[in-house]
């Protein structure tokens, strides 16, 4: 019963490819997202782009089903090392439109080609990136013409902060990653990007990133199991990479405390702009 799921078992005919083809890339890849869910910059949207890439042709949607199991792991890990700096408030208002938004990736998943996929993948990726360096640089424009530029940031900073925290836009970017969840495993970047425009500190990023994810990737893996499409073999899988994850965590805190939100930033834009070239291309 348990024969080719673990590391070290021969290849099982009849078993997902997903179970021994580059599996010490996903428990790089494991490590990788156990850090970025820990703090260190860009870490976590490369680890999970890495199963995205490391798919052969025609196994995209199996190398993604074992993402939600493998981010279970990483996000309950890091609930319990920070959930008293989670932003509670922004959590509850976000849940109700994550699971929308998982309900529906779940019903169209089957029903798209993995070639589509890759090229919505990488539409989305580049979609998020220009509207987050054209926020950027049109802030610093409007900062330039006024008289005290630390006063205008600040006024920047301060709308920045009341626009991404009205209901109807916290809905849609929900409801958004709640889809793109399902469909990509790549909703984290969308996440980052908002939160970060919500003006919340590191501590409160990284707990506040973790409880809502964690609850969407609960979701996310139940409403798989629901739909048939992930099976028991693969979450034994995703939860032995989990394993590298809580690793990832421990190391994730002395870069963590070194870390600024502006660096995360910037490297989240260019692992966009890796993804989104690589899976169009592919």
């Amino acid at each position: 019963m348990l024969d080719g799921i673990f590391p070290w078992s021969a290849p099982v005919a009849g078993l997902p490819v997903v179970l021994s083809v580059a599996v010490a890339r996903q428990y790089l890849s494991g490590f990788l997202i156990g850090c970025g869910v820990g703090g260190v910059v860009g870490a976590s949207t490369l680890g999970v782009a890495m199963f995205s890439l490391s798919a052969p042709t025609g196994e995209l949607k199996n190398f993604t089903a074992v993402v939600p199991v493998v981010n279970c792991c990483a996000n309950l890990g890091t609930v319990l090392q920070y959930s008293k700096h989670a932003n509670k408030s922004i959590c509850m208002k976000m849940w109700p439109f994550i699971v929308l938004g998982i309900c529906v990736g779940t019903w169209l998943l089957p029903r798209i080609e993995e070639a589509y996929l890759r090229k919505f993948t990488s539409v989305v990726y580049a979609l998020v990136l220009a509207q987050s360096v054209s926020e950027y640089f049109l802030q610093k424009q409007r900062a330039k013409r006024a008289q005290k530029e630390d006063d205008a940031l600040k006024d920047q900073k301060k709308a920045s902060e009341q626009f991404y925290g009205r209901l109807e836009v916290a809905a849609a970017i929900s409801i958004l990653c709640g889809l793109l969840t399902v469909l990509t495993n790549n909703s984290g970047p969308i996440f980052n990007i908002y939160l970060l425009n919500c003006g919340l500190s590191m501590n409160q990023f990284v707990a506040t990133r973790a409880v809502l994810m964690a609850g969407k990737n609960v979701a996310k893996v139940g409403a798989r199991l629901v739909a048939g499409s992930i099976s028991v073999p693969v979450i034994i899988h995703g939860l032995q990479i989990g394993v590298m994850c809580l690793v990832g965590i421990q190391c994730a805190k002395p870069i963590k405390d070194r870390t600024s939100p502006q660096l995360y930033k910037f490297f989240t834009w260019g692992v966009l702009l890796y993804t989104a070239v690589k899976m169009w291309l592919a």
